[in-house]
């Protein structure tokens, strides 16, 4: 219902702001199911790169062929590529299945390649059919992640979460609601001469920070569970020697942050 009502919501804005463009949303059991959309270091394309991807799932009990179809980032250019449709090997999606597209602006390349790329601060996918004006789903998404996708929870809800191993043609598992904002310090690295006191913030409330000052890792996010020799950070932290402070912000539910480092010299 709540997918229904946004794209009810957002076909209305676009009927008003570009007219003809949208004429009617489509019946078909297709949905953008995940995406990624700053790509260093996970799946890899045909030809061995690590480039941005869109999964679409078919959720219905038949299979569909999407050759023809039209996919965007850009909701005035709802066109802006169409699928091939010569190569139904390629754009077939059997029963509850999934197809991957490359969005890499590699349009040159075999495969499916999308002739636009994702912007990782934030944009959005539509899918459309073949008239190019029968919205069939759209996601608009914010800040992402480098190697962390976005995607449906369970697979075709409306229900959104960032997942930290991206299942590219495959089922939703784990997931997260969120991220963790990243640690601040009030002291940066280098060179002191005196004694003072590090305070460790985070925006999310809630969070709890770790922090070791041996320069041992203060989190193992494979048990979740701080290390031996972690503190709870709870107030100003002490430095007076060399140190090699080490944090992380941690909120069940949501993506940890990364381990932060400050190392003070004396």
């Amino acid at each position: 219902m709540l997918r229904f009502i946004r794209i009810l919501l957002y076909s209305l804005i676009l009927s008003i702001a570009l007219p003809g463009l949208i004429e009617a949303e489509s019946t078909l059991p297709l949905v953008i199911n995940e995406f990624m959309a700053s790509n260093n270091s996970s799946a890899r394309d045909p030809q061995g790169q690590y480039d941005d991807w869109i999964e679409i799932y078919n959720f219905g009990s038949s299979v569909i062929d999407i050759g023809g179809y039209c996919l965007t980032d850009n909701s005035a250019d709802p066109t802006k590529w169409r699928i091939p449709d010569s190569i139904p090997a390629l754009t077939t999606i059997p029963a509850f299945g999934y197809l991957l597209i490359w969005v890499d602006n590699d349009t040159a390349y075999s495969g499916l390649h999308a002739n636009f790329k994702l912007d990782a601060g934030g944009e959005q996918i539509a899918l459309f059919e073949t008239d190019g004006s029968t919205l069939i789903d759209e996601v608009v998404f914010g800040q992402q992640t480098t190697d962390l996708s976005s995607g449906r929870y369970p697979n075709a809800s409306g229900n959104w979460q960032f997942f930290d191993e991206p299942s590219p043609g495959g089922r939703n598992i784990s997931s997260y609601s969120g991220q963790v904002a990243d640690t601040k310090f009030s002291h940066e690295r280098g060179f002191y001469a005196a004694p003072f006191s590090v305070t460790i913030a985070t925006e999310t409330k809630g969070a709890i920070i770790y922090y070791t000052l041996d320069g041992s890792e203060p989190y193992n996010t494979i048990s979740d569970s701080r290390v031996t020799k972690a503190f709870v950070y709870s107030g100003p932290v002490p430095i007076n020697t060399t140190t090699s402070l080490r944090a992380i912000a941690v909120k069940p539910g949501l993506k940890s942050t990364n381990i932060d480092t400050q190392t003070y010299i004396f």
